[in-house]
């Protein structure tokens, strides 16, 4: 395989189920994460639209549908005869609108908290499977002849990348066609693979078959072979730990938090919303009629006592939104938001430090080649 470029790039693209197939052809910048700018850590992240809950919640439909909603309620509240209308007595009820708010507050609270410890304990095995893909460059480089370096270094590479790759479905002609471009896999290799099922496995196999083909005929003369098996076991370790820790990722975005438990937020979060929704109407109603304030003749707070009722009723339905996009988008932190963790960076580095360390292989060491006298 061509080893002078990793190509083509794979960071910038997402690794989600849930994203649509086009979203992954067309690379986006993120935000906060490995290999991309960071954002102000104070009051100027205000100021900020792409990764914010800004932008998530004014593209989501849900925020819409509940302005729309809130329309129609103050345009028939103010439309009626508030005062002499049965549907004045219809109001929700204080007892279950505090019981509502606080039921929401617990859980969106929780909700957001489970979401977020597992995208720390992803980003956590992440960091492993990078330490294990590092070791084992560093050992197969100090250990090994250059050339079974190399094939257990694209093999341990090539293991990783499909099981990222499966994050957002099958493996397909396209990405079987990646890892030959980015010289991982040779068609001979791609072929034999496709042949069989769990090809990361598969790999696995032949690199440990590798290994022991490289200890029964290729140690060092002047190295006993005992020592040089227990050299070469941290190296099955570090396939072993890439291979494990890649793959839990697949276990995480198949193991879901519970549906009844996502269900019951949006449906909580949702019956609050309808709520205020509805209770805004009853406010500007109230506003509006001249003779219901207090049962006192006269103006009430009018005009701009509707408009504050719509702006808070408009910030209470951007913030609850906003949290259950946030826990939405910490729960598929793979995917093509800006805000989202770029697994494709990752892949590209650490296959140009394995290619790093094959070319550093040619060169000597000068403090081996010239030893210090002692």
């Amino acid at each position: 395989p061509n080893m002078a470029d990793v190509s083509p790039e794979l960071k910038g693209f997402g690794y989600s189920p849930f994203s649509p197939t086009q979203a992954t052809k067309s690379p986006r910048p993120r935000i906060g994460v490995p290999g991309y700018a960071l954002y102000p850590q104070n009051i100027r992240v205000l100021c900020r639209i792409g990764g914010s809950s800004f932008e998530s919640v004014f593209k989501t439909p849900l925020l819409y549908i509940y302005l729309v909603l809130l329309a129609v309620c103050i345009a028939v509240f103010a439309a009626i005869d508030y005062k002499k209308s049965v549907i004045r007595g219809a109001t929700v009820p204080h007892g279950f609108a505090n019981l509502l708010t606080s039921l929401d507050v617990f859980i969106m609270t929780f909700f957001i908290g489970q979401c977020f410890s597992e995208a720390n304990a992803r980003f956590e095995n992440v960091c492993k499977t990078n330490g294990t893909i590092t070791r084992l460059s560093a050992l197969a480089g100090g250990l090994l002849p250059q050339e079974t370096a190399r094939i257990l270094m694209r093999f341990t590479n090539a293991i990783m990348h499909i099981y990222y790759l499966m994050l957002s479905g099958p493996l397909d002609e396209g990405k079987w066609s990646l890892l030959q471009q980015r010289g991982l896999l040779t068609d001979e290799e791609i072929r034999a693979l496709q042949l069989q099922g769990s090809p990361a496995v598969v790999l696995y196999t032949w690199a440990i078959k590798v290994l022991r083909n490289q200890s029964l005929t290729g140690q060092d003369s002047s190295m006993p072979e005992r020592v040089f098996t227990e050299l070469i076991q941290p190296l099955e370790e570090q396939i072993g730990g890439a291979r494990g820790l890649a793959a839990k990722q697949i276990a995480y975005t198949i193991t879901q938090i519970p549906c009844n438990y996502f269900h019951v937020v949006y449906f909580a979060v949702n019956i609050l919303l309808a709520c205020t929704v509805y209770d805004s109407g009853h406010m500007v109603a109230v506003a509006l009629d001249k003779t219901c304030f207090d049962g006192v003749e006269g103006p009430c707070e009018g005009i701009p006592r509707v408009v504050m009722i719509v702006i808070t009723e408009v910030l209470t339905l951007v913030i609850l939104i906003a949290l259950l996009q946030t826990a939405e988008g910490l729960a598929d932190i793979y995917g093509n938001k800006q805000f989202h963790y770029d697994l494709g960076f990752d892949l590209d580095n650490l296959w140009q430090e394995s290619q790093n360390v094959l070319k550093s292989m040619a060169t000597e060491c000068p403090t081996l080649k010239n030893p210090p006298s002692v």
